[in-house]
């Protein structure tokens, strides 16, 4: 990973969260989520030069969670900047003829992200009580888009090999870790839509969809663009 790449990912939470906490009209919030992710673009596994295999990627089931912080611009306009871990990755079910023998794999790839959204957020908006007045809670509705920075801490791609072996059945387990063959950082398109219901404290739902801009792989054994794609739906609190 570049030095200023580095020093990018290392100060503009602190810019973002910073200038944020200082200004009026700022929230707090907690999230986790449950993904859905994929791959565009094959993974090729390559045991020996004689040994090459594509997989196609299917929905693998993941999960992230993490800390963000809103600060509105006016009642309905507002920047959200959060700080999440989250991993990516697929699924593979495939059927392989290796050295004339017939063989299945079945292997998960997971990638782990410490990712950086900055959004651009815009919705409804339930004005705060005024006391004593009582206001019963509310729903509200938002939209999100923006642009997701990431930084790859592991990788591993799991598995097992079955089949028949010159007549004899064959199954074996494997795990490797594969970060090497992924470039470090990630830039992500992020757009989505929600809803939060409460008053001052809120419960809030979204639904994001989440894809890469650049080629992940740098491996020659992957193809030419991979990208992930992720669907993610999440939960939390706002204060």
């Amino acid at each position: 990973m570049s030095t200023p790449l580095k020093k990018i990912l290392l100060i503009l939470p602190l810019l973002l969260f910073g200038t944020a906490a200082i200004g009026q009209g700022t929230y707090y919030g907690f999230n986790a989520s449950k993904n859905f992710s994929h791959f565009f673009g094959d993974y090729v596994v390559t045991a020996q030069d004689d040994i090459r295999v594509t997989l196609n990627s299917r929905f693998a089931s993941r999960f992230s969670g993490g800390a963000y912080i809103r600060y509105h611009l006016t009642e309905n306009y507002a920047i959200q900047t959060e700080l999440r871990y989250t991993t990516h990755g697929a699924r593979f079910t495939e059927r392989a003829v290796i050295r004339n023998q017939d063989m299945r794999i079945n292997g998960s790839l997971m990638m782990s992200y410490v990712e950086i959204p900055v959004l651009f957020r815009f919705g409804t908006w339930l004005p705060n009580p005024d006391p004593p007045r009582y206001h019963p809670p509310g729903y509200t509705y938002h939209g999100v888009a923006g642009i997701s920075l990431g930084y790859n801490t592991y990788s591993r791609f799991s598995g097992d090999l079955s089949g028949d072996l010159f007549g004899v059945d064959f199954n074996e387990s494997f795990s490797d870790r594969v970060r090497d063959e992924f470039n470090e950082t990630d830039v992500s398109l992020v757009i989505g839509a929600g809803f939060e219901y409460g008053r001052l404290a809120k419960f809030t739902f979204d639904i994001r969809y989440i894809v890469s801009l650049l080629d992940i792989g740098k491996d020659p054994k992957l193809s030419g663009d991979i990208r992930h794609g992720t669907i993610s739906t999440s939960i939390g609190v706002l204060f």
